[in-house]
């Protein structure tokens, strides 16, 4: 009696702590209002990603994360120009900062300010293409 008694505070002490540690990461994760995941491919200066809603219902950073990146520059891929705006339709569009994405996660802090956004290619040191095989958005 005292052995199943003793397996089952076991499997019942392993449960919490598994519950427990399980459910950090998944909360952790669930505070973003929203992201897509794509790609780029022979993007030249000027080029623009496709427009997101951002409620501000957060306070989550906006962030960029590229990885996979390809210029036709003969040094290869350095970094990219990234500027974040947000479309105003009456209006012309408001920027949000630029950021150089090394091929890596850049950051625009918290727009603070509920509207579509999206981010244009403002320069690329080394070449006049650039390609991107995994492009996350978040915000």
């Amino acid at each position: 009696m005292k052995i199943g008694l003793k397996s089952w505070a076991g499997a019942m002490a392993g449960a919490a702590l598994l519950g427990a540690v399980s459910v950090v990461p998944a909360h952790a994760g669930a505070t973003a209002e929203g992201q897509f995941e794509t790609y780029i491919s022979g993007w030249r200066v000027g080029n623009e990603s496709r427009r997101w809603w951002d409620n501000n219902d957060t306070w989550d950073y906006t962030g960029i994360y590229f990885s996979g990146c390809v210029s036709d520059g003969g040094s290869g891929f350095n970094h990219a120009s990234l500027q974040l705006w947000k479309d105003i339709s009456s209006a012309p569009d408001r920027s949000k900062g630029t950021r150089s994405n090394y091929c890596g996660w850049v950051d625009y802090g918290d727009p603070d300010d509920r509207g579509n956004y999206y981010f244009a290619l403002t320069d690329i040191y080394s070449g006049t293409f650039l390609s991107v095989d995994y492009v996350k958005v978040a915000w």
